[in-house]
């Protein structure tokens, strides 16, 4: 256990009309009070106009070696590190995708240069350490990338004005940041959102803040704690972060930590997460980075091998580096359901064509991959349980609520609870033969189409657009696999 030092705790002056504060008494009945204002105000937006569709027959065998995207998760740190580093930095195999699309928007209004070393763009350039000093106001348009946001909040409380917006209101607009904002108020900066629970758009007037003592909730997201890490370095005085309400998807932390790491920033903790020590004068590094693969699409590519009835199935992911905690946790609930499961090095085959077993899992471990899991689980012997994923609804949908009832509509059978989902597994497949909604969530749609393998009817998915938030390939690649889709 770190000793904390005797830092005098800063004041919290704040620009909402109510008060910022959430202690672990009230953060359940704000969590609850805030998921029924994102369901209803969600409810009827989800069928976007001219949404496009596409439907996935039944199919019994999948195989082949796809290319599995490169990790978001690193891909986002990696650029911001390159960005707050004085000179030039690479970053070899970054993510393809509207998130990050957005988060290179983002980095260009904070000062840095980017560039493609070519035309295959494998390898992006990044000359950082610019941050603006003009009192010229800067706007930055996050897209619907929740992570891109927060991590760029905390950087944008250097700055002397910053707006950021987004053109998904009834997404991302609808997710909370009234923890981080009360943080980053607590540091100097002033902030105004909309609403007591601070909405998109967000102004923030930054410029000098100062260390000391900080608290930050992880009780709704890990990412608020993550912002504050990225920004410690750039105040110039030590500080203290001490982590309240308990912390959701903490395996984020870890990569966040291990980024800092290799950007040359130390940062103390204790073993359980709860309290961090950044020193002053650190600054980050100029290095060359390599993205490895994400753990969360990968998910969907082995669980779509994994249901499929054909002992021909398998295929082949590269890029998959071991030791990370969401992997771990992937694989190992792969394993627990029955997959015939291999790995070499960073290579990973699962053959298909197994029964799967029911399985109970703590999905807070992989978060981003249990509605993949819960796919699977669908067709799996007996009863799964995927507890501990609160945060799940307030992702880019309710990954609980409209994930189950997208899948009671597709013929299985999902339960949603407050902090969990209960599957009753009909390994006969389903009837399907209807239309089911993505709910502008790419990773609702990765799950939908791992059902429409086994529907007898196959699904006609609607919002496939929305997958090119985290892998536009996606389903180019199952029609490479063998997947039938029209």
């Amino acid at each position: 256990m770190l000793k904390m030092s005797n830092t005098k705790c800063l004041t919290l002056d704040v620009l909402f009309s109510h008060s910022l504060q959430l202690n672990s008494d009230d953060s359940g009945k704000i969590g609850r009070g805030l998921r029924r204002e994102y369901m209803r105000e969600n409810t009827d937006n989800m069928q976007s106009q001219g949404a496009r569709t596409v439907y996935i027959a039944t199919t019994s065998i999948v195989r082949g070696n796809p290319v599995v995207p490169a990790s978001k998760y690193y891909t986002l740190r990696y650029v911001l590190a390159a960005t707050l580093a004085r000179g030039e930095s690479s970053i070899a195999f970054p993510a393809n995708s509207d998130d990050s699309d957005a988060l290179f928007r983002g980095c260009r209004a904070l000062g840095a240069e980017l560039t493609w070393e070519d035309e295959s763009k494998q390898v992006l350039h990044v000359r950082g350490g610019n941050l603006p000093e003009s009192n010229e106001p800067i706007t930055i348009n996050v897209g619907n990338a929740g992570g891109v946001l927060r991590l760029l909040l905390g950087i944008g409380a250097m700055m002397p004005e910053v707006t950021f917006v987004t053109d998904y209101a009834q997404s991302l607009g609808k997710r909370p940041n009234r923890e981080l904002l009360a943080a980053l108020t607590t540091l100097g900066a002033q902030c105004k959102g909309m609403g007591a629970e601070g909405y998109l758009p967000i102004t923030l007037h930054g410029g000098t803040l100062h260390g000391g003592r900080v608290r930050i909730s992880g009780a709704r997201s890990s990412q608020y704690l993550s912002a504050l890490l990225f920004l410690a370095p750039l105040i110039g005085e030590k500080l203290v972060i001490q982590v309240v309400d308990g912390l959701k998807s903490q395996p984020l932390i870890h990569v966040t930590l291990n980024v800092l790491r290799e950007a040359g920033i130390v940062v103390e903790h204790d073993s359980l997460m709860r309290h961090f020590i950044i020193a002053a004068g650190q600054e980050y590094q100029p290095r060359q980075y390599i993205v490895p693969g994400d753990y969360p699409s990968a998910a969907a590519l082995l669980c779509a091998c994994a249901v499929a009835t054909d002992p021909a199935s398998a295929v082949q992911l590269q890029r998959l580096r071991m030791g990370e905690e969401d992997g771990e946790a992937l694989l190992g609930a792969l394993r627990a359901m029955g997959a015939d499961l291999r790995i070499e090095g960073e290579t990973v085959t699962l053959r298909g064509g197994r029964r799967l077993q029911g399985i109970e899992m703590d999905g807070d471990r992989a978060i981003d991959s249990i509605p993949a899991l819960v796919a699977a689980a669908c067709f799996a012997e007996g009863e799964s349980i995927f507890y501990n994923i609160e945060s799940l609804h307030y992702k880019e949908s309710d990954r609980i609520n409209d994930l189950c009832a997208e899948l009671r509509r597709a013929g299985c059978v999902g339960t949603p609870r407050e902090d969990a989902i209960i599957v009753q597994g009909r390994p006969q497949g389903i009837e399907g033969g209807v239309t089911v909604d993505g709910h502008s969530d790419h990773r609702l749609l990765m799950a939908l189409s791992i059902v429409a393998l086994r529907s007898r009817g196959g699904l006609t998915l609607n919002g496939i657009e929305h997958i090119s938030k985290s892998y536009p390939d996606y389903f180019d690649e199952l029609r490479r696999l063998g997947v039938n889709i029209l």
